[in-house]
């Protein structure tokens, strides 16, 4: 049994979409109210780990340890802040992970990130804010730069909130091209696969997010082509060259 496949089960389908454009967009919640977590609490990833240790999936437990010691925070994250006072809420800033994983923010102290799950984040920042504020209260949006490439409308890279689904990533780029072939994604971090074509067929028709897929700044999600369409170009370059070659004898 894979990762998705053990996560797919604990994981009621969907997850709660937060459209972010340029990072200042907000999920509403009535101020003092204790954000509801979308992400994997530590845990559910402890759990997960201990189940891929005893089946002997050895990637799939480095993944998981991995996140569980180093947290899911990068440099060049960035993470949307709304403070909440008895008034209103109000948007602060949209704050930059910094060289050695640490936000920073004015007159305080900055806060280091290393080790900080995306679930810990609002408490791990609420913590820090109250040794510099009274009552302080706020709601933490974390987002994170993925690339999508392939058979999409808009191919780049992109910051997302992390509990954004699969499917609505893929929308976020322009939408599957016109050859597209969704039963053929990748999720790539670097050179490595580490969601091949089946997990990921899993995770659009489950609908599971980001966050679920322990994806991190950095990962590319890659839309394959449709077989026909690859055969019909490489055809047409075919016959292509041949026209230019009776051509070229003619003269």
């Amino acid at each position: 049994m894979t990762l998705i496949g053990a996560t797919v089960r604990r994981v009621a389908a969907g997850a709660a979409l937060v459209v972010l454009n340029t990072g200042h967009a907000f999920a509403q919640s009535e101020p003092g109210a204790s954000p509801k977590s979308e992400f994997e609490t530590r845990a559910e990833l402890e759990t997960q780990a201990r189940l891929a240790e005893s089946q002997h999936r050895t990637s799939e437990a480095w993944l998981l340890r991995t996140r569980l010691e180093k947290g899911d925070f990068q440099e060049g994250d960035r993470i949307v802040i709304m403070l909440h006072s008895s008034a209103a809420a109000r948007p602060l800033d949209t704050l930059i992970v910094r060289a050695g994983k640490v936000i920073q923010l004015p007159k305080m102290d900055d806060l280091s990130l290393e080790g900080v799950l995306r679930s810990e984040l609002n408490d791990r920042f609420v913590k820090h804010l109250s040794r510099y504020l009274q009552d302080a209260e706020a709601r933490t949006t974390p987002l994170l730069r993925v690339g999508v490439f392939g058979s999409v409308g808009a191919p780049g890279y992109y910051y997302l909130s992390a509990d954004v689904v699969l499917n609505d990533v893929i929308m976020r780029a322009g939408g599957p091209g016109g050859n597209a072939d969704l039963s053929k994604v990748l999720v790539r971090r670097g050179d490595a696969v580490i969601w091949n074509e089946k997990e990921t067929r899993t995770a659009l028709s489950e609908g599971l997010s980001l966050d679920r897929l322990h994806l991190r700044a950095g990962d590319d999600i890659v839309i394959g082509t449709r077989r026909d369409i690859q055969w019909l170009s490489l055809l047409s370059v075919v016959i292509g060259l041949a026209g230019l070659s009776i051509a070229l004898v003619r003269r």
